[in-house]
Parts: C-alpha cells; structure tokens; sequence
C-alpha cells in the first residue's frame, strides 16, 4: 500500500505513524511544506528504514498515487490538495475501522484544560481498579502505538482518548459522523477565550463528544449540550454533581475523572483510594518512587534541550542526578546547561544527541558525566551508585533527556516505562 503523510510535524506522533506503515512493508512518503532542516534529524531516520521524503511544498502526484493520506492535524480540511487523494485519515479515524475498537469501551476526552490530567488520572484509576486500559490521543501517543498493541494482542478493556478540537473535528468529519460507540464523554470545562463562545461545544469537536452512552460537562453548559445531543446520548450530568464524595484533599484537576468514575459504577471510596496513588501525569515530572532519602522521576516528555531546565527547578536546593541525552544531532544542546551544571552527577543515554552535541557541550565547560550507557538500567544504575544510603537529605534521580527517542524507543512515552521499569527492577533486587 502507498501511505502519504501529509504534514511531518514536530512531535513524535507522526513519526510513530509512518514507523507503523514501514514496519508493516508499505511504501511511505513524507511531504511537508517546510524546509527539511527545520524538521529535525528523525526523518533521517525514517529515511533509512525506507521512507521517501519530499520538503519545501507539495506535489499532486503524492496524493493521487497514494491509497492513504494520513493528515497532520494542524493542516486544514480545506486544503487545496486533499482534493487528489483516494482517502484521508487520521490516527484516530483509521483505529475505528479495527474490529477490535467494537469490542472496547472508549472514554474520550475533551475540553479547554485539564485533559492530560483528565485521560492520565483515569487510565492510572482504571488499570488499579482491575481493568487494562491504555490511552492514546493530543498528548503526544499516536493511535497508531496503540494498533501496535493491538496487533501484538494487548487489546485493553477501556481505551482513553485525549481529544483537542481539531482532532475531533477532524476524526468526525473523516468518519463522515459514523463514529464508534463512546461510553463516556467527558467535556472537562468550556472554552472562555472571551466568549468567542457564541461558538457551542459541539461546534468545536465536529459533535464527536454528542455521540456516547454518557456525557459529562461542567453544570453551565449541560443544558446547552443536552439540547444538542438530543437523542444521541443515555445521560447527560454535570460534572460537580457527579462529582460529589470526591476527597477535598485531591486536586480539582481530578474532578471531571472522579465524575467518569462514578458513572461507570465506582464508589467514592474505592476512586479517592486509587486517585492517592496518582503519582503524575506519565512522563512529565511523574514520581515512579519514593524510598526513605530518595526519589525517582520520570520525565521523559522532555524532548528539547531546554526542558530539563524547567523540571530541575521543582528540585531546588536537593542533589539531583540527571540521566538525560538521546536522538536528534539537530539539536542545540547549550539550551540544556543550566540543569548540567545544577546536577549533582550527570549519567547519559546513548543517542546522535548525546555523541554528536551533548558531550562535546559537558567536556567543553568541563562538566563530569557517566556514560553513554546503550540501556535505560545501565543509566539508572549509575545514577543511582551516586545515592547516598546516609544522607538526611532527599536525593533525586531524574530522567529528563531533553532529546528525542526515535533512534532506540517507540516514542518518549516508551522510553519512560523502560525508566520506571529499570527503577521498580533495581529496587526488586
């Protein structure tokens, strides 16, 4: 099969899209209208493993000759070249045709905030409460990891999607309405950019988050979107009614996930158990594990230089021992110095970054380092030789590469399971 993907993007969703059609023998094409410099190293990458990359504008050929347009989200339905192809979808749209999406009982997530939380707090619920559920959606987890598991036969009791407007809008319009069976809908709060809010709720996702057995939304829209969903949904609640018996001790971003949780059966009491063991959303400052005088974080989402930066300040004024470095030579690793030179010991992952800028960044401001260690439990294991057994002090070790992790990972979500793995195994021993 000819797959085009229309628009490459900067984040690793669409690179795990074409990864999908290549591991399976597709011919794959990558158009961009932007130059291939500013798209970084990873098409190198993808060009290895087959891929034909065409940059700086578009050609009609690409489309008419493709059996498969994947759409970037940010590229508008109206596009002078859609026209030509045989069929668009997105990531999104293309799972719904999989017989197992039937099977399984998806929760989708939308709204103006609030919907990392809202998706991470109830995969982390569910998965405790004895169900197998996975997520996927804005967040930066294509679909397309998810068919993966599908295919190696990892097909979960609830999938959660992490919806923005334009990918609803987008997944709707592709499924020409037909959408599949939601049994939960949560909008989890409205959109109050000066109320430019003539605009309805639906108006912004295509009517996606209409079509479920249950909606939940805050209490200021419900009447709105019960006159809207009309006969499409079973219930319509609020979020702060459904809400109610949830622990004053929680934070309020876990409202709109305890409400989901009342409606499909949960009690009170068993959701505040299992929101008191919500350590984060995954990959973005997580804790993975807290010991007498240390504590590991997981934050692997930081795929730019500069984020460590930010992360590191959480820590302020405790020893922190870094594990960073990773894919993507393009990369300007000065933007990482500042958390360098904070850490208490520096432990790299082997990647372009690492060999072709982030060393030659640490020898040159004389920076020790450990590494670079081609596994995650080598890292982890260096890092943690730096703890000390005695100290009164919390002791930190960080992921937070600030590179990609295309050349030895899936995606940064992959790489921060292969953490939390490493860590939960050193522990076990």
């Amino acid at each position: 099969m000819n797959v085009l993907i229309f628009g490459y993007g900067l984040h690793g969703g669409v690179f795990e899209s074409a990864m999908y059609f290549l591991s399976r023998g597709d011919h794959v094409t990558i158009t961009d209208i932007r130059s291939r410099d500013s798209l970084g190293e990873s098409l190198n990458y993808l060009e290895k493993q087959g891929a034909v990359i065409h940059c700086g504008g578009h050609m009609t050929d690409d489309f008419s000759s493709a059996d498969l347009v994947i759409k970037n989200p940010t590229i508008k339905l109206d596009n002078e070249f859609l026209p030509y192809s045989k069929r668009v979808e997105n990531d999104l749209s293309y799972i719904s045709f999989r017989p197992e999406s039937k099977k399984i009982k998806i929760i989708c997530v939308t709204g103006a905030r609030h919907k990392a939380t809202t998706t991470s707090v109830l995969c982390h619920a569910l998965n405790a409460l004895g169900k197998k559920a996975h997520m996927c959606g804005n967040m930066g987890l294509s679909a397309f990891s998810e068919l993966k598991n599908w295919d190696n036969g990892d097909v979960p009791d609830y999938l959660i999607i992490e919806m923005s407007s334009w990918v609803a809008r987008d997944t709707y319009h592709f499924m020409k309405g037909n959408v599949p069976h939601v049994e939960v809908s949560v909008i989890t709060s409205v959109y109050d950019d000066n109320r430019e809010l003539q605009i309805k709720p639906s108006e912004r996702t295509g009517e996606f988050n209409l079509h479920a057995n249950h909606i939940i939304c805050p209490a200021d829209v419900k009447v709105e979107i019960g006159k809207q969903a009309q006969k499409k949904a079973k219930s319509i609640s609020s979020i702060e009614s459904a809400s109610k018996g949830m622990s004053k001790a929680l934070s309020v971003k876990m409202q709109a996930a305890f409400a989901v949780l009342r409606k499909l059966g949960y009690s009170a009491s068993q959701i505040n158990n299992v929101f008191k063991s919500f350590r984060g959303i995954p990959g973005r400052a997580e804790m993975v594990l807290r010991t007498d005088n240390a504590m590991y974080v997981n934050d692997s989402a930081s795929v730019i230089p500069a984020a460590p930066n930010f992360t590191m300040e959480y820590f302020e004024n405790l020893p922190v021992h870094l594990i960073c470095g990773g894919s993507d030579g393009s990369l300007d690793a000065e933007h990482m110095l500042k958390a360098l030179k904070a850490s208490s010991s520096v432990h790299l992952l082997d990647g372009s970054f690492t060999q072709e800028k982030l060393i030659k960044l640490l020898r040159k401001h004389r920076i020790r380092f450990n590494g670079p260690f081609k596994t995650m439990e080598e890292a982890v294991a260096s890092a943690s030789s730096m703890l000390d057994p005695k100290s009164n002090i919390l002791q930190i070790v960080l992921l937070s590469p600030g590179a990609s992790a295309y050349e030895d990972y899936c995606n940064e979500y992959n790489r921060g399971e292969s953490f939390r793995t490493a860590v939960i195994s050193q522990q076990a021993r």
